[in-house]
């Protein structure tokens, strides 16, 4: 009896103190619940937080990539690489966001910045300083620079040759030489260059200036336009066509014999493809010469340009169809010299590609200055007797397109 009975005490004994400290917990727990909830509820939040500038940096990168693409074409504006950004940030997230974007032009990028409110249910509470979620990213056109001259003999000396004050400034873009000569580059004499970059495949002999300085052995650069089909050349419509004195509007078709255009002839050309065939295009004495949206393709054996006295040159090449940002094609079976020594040479805007041929500017003044851009690819290039040839890469100013690859071969890379 009396062991039982000393159970029975016990027993009452022990459930008195489970359930005072059971009490005692409900009690610790609820004074702990409040903070306890609030660091969960800040978790939470954080977690949130998170995932959501994880899924607005993805579409703030996606929208800078694509940015900059559009940035790389020569018709873009700024508004057409604001809606692409735009729009591919739309497109990688179903949130409600708001999307800012800089085009820094000079520096070849583009700048977007995203932006989500949202309300966080305890860090709004507690003052956390997580909203609204903001990211940025920054795309950027890096590597080889726009190129403004490229001559694609691989072995000559002289390639690139400045002499007697021969000038070559090339505003926002390069200068590339492919030849391995130890002189694939020459400038004597007074002659300059100024361009973003100037690269030698082989060496440089300067005893003049070239700022910055001129880099060697450098990586020989893909001719971009080796796939460009030549246009087709039909049947003449015009045979040895020369034009000396009034005022004439020219129609684009096939020259045969070449074109010439001199004395005091007012020349407007109208929008098209002219193939001069088989003999010079010539322009000379203080002729006029105007042509917006023209291309020329100069097919076989004395096919050439000749530019010289003091004719006034003012082109634009095409916009679209097989010559389309060609001002000037020069036929691949063909070596002719091509010359340039018009002292009013004043707008080329689009590309000169003469790819075997060899081209040479001396008119003793500046050359192609009212151009919104002037690109030329030849075999060689001698600048002699004091121009100063100006090769603009302003590809916003014109609708006149960059061929692939004058442009567009840098890399588009994420930088921020």
């Amino acid at each position: 009896m009396e062991e039982r009975g000393l159970r029975l005490v016990t027993g009452r004994i022990l459930r008195s103190y489970l359930h005072s400290t059971s009490a005692n917990m409900a009690i610790m727990t609820a004074i702990a619940l409040p903070a306890l909830l609030g660091v969960l509820g800040i978790a939470s939040d954080y977690a949130q937080f998170s995932s959501k500038r994880a899924e607005l940096q993805g579409a703030a990168d996606k929208a800078a990539l694509a940015a900059a693409k559009e940035l790389s074409l020569a018709t873009s504006s700024d508004a057409t690489i604001e809606a692409a950004a735009k729009s591919f940030a739309s497109a990688a997230t179903k949130n409600d966001i708001q999307t800012r974007v800089n085009v820094e032009k000079s520096g070849a990028a583009v700048a977007v910045q995203v932006q989500e409110s949202w309300t966080p249910f305890f860090a709004h509470f507690l003052g956390a300083d997580i909203t609204p979620v903001i990211v940025k990213a920054t795309a950027e056109l890096v590597g080889q620079a726009k190129i403004c001259v490229l001559t694609l003999d691989d072995s000559e000396s002289d390639a690139l040759e400045l002499d007697n004050g021969g000038r070559l400034k090339a505003n926002g873009c390069g200068v590339f030489v492919n030849s391995k000569h130890s002189e694939a580059i020459s400038v004597k004499n007074r002659s300059e260059i100024a361009a973003d970059i100037t690269c030698a495949a082989g060496g440089v002999s300067n005893r003049g200036t070239i700022a910055p300085a001129a880099m060697t052995d450098c990586p020989q650069v893909e001719d971009p336009l080796s796939s460009r089909p030549a246009p087709t050349v039909g049947a003449c419509d015009f045979n040895n066509r020369k034009i000396n004195s009034g005022t004439v509007t020219l129609s684009p078709g096939v020259y045969c014999g070449g074109l010439t255009l001199t004395g005091s002839a007012k020349i407007t050309l109208s929008e098209g493809t002219y193939v001069i065939k088989g003999g010079p295009l010539t322009f000379g004495g203080n002729a006029v010469v105007t042509g917006t949206h023209v291309g020329f393709y100069l097919s076989g054996t004395g096919a050439k340009l000749d530019f010289k006295g003091s004719a006034v040159i003012n082109l634009s090449g095409p916009k679209d169809g097989d010559m389309a940002g060609l001002l000037f094609f020069a036929d691949r079976a063909e070596t002719e010299d091509h010359k340039i020594s018009s002292s009013n040479t004043q707008t080329l805007t689009g590309t000169v590609y003469l790819p075997t041929g060899k081209l040479r500017v001396d008119p003793g003044a500046k050359v192609a200055e009212n151009s919104a851009y002037t690109a030329i690819i030849a075999r060689e290039i001698e600048i002699d007797q004091g121009p100063e040839l100006v090769l603009n890469s302003d590809y916003g100013a014109t609708d006149v397109p960059v061929p692939d690859g004058i442009r567009t071969a840098a890399q588009i890379v994420l930088s921020d």
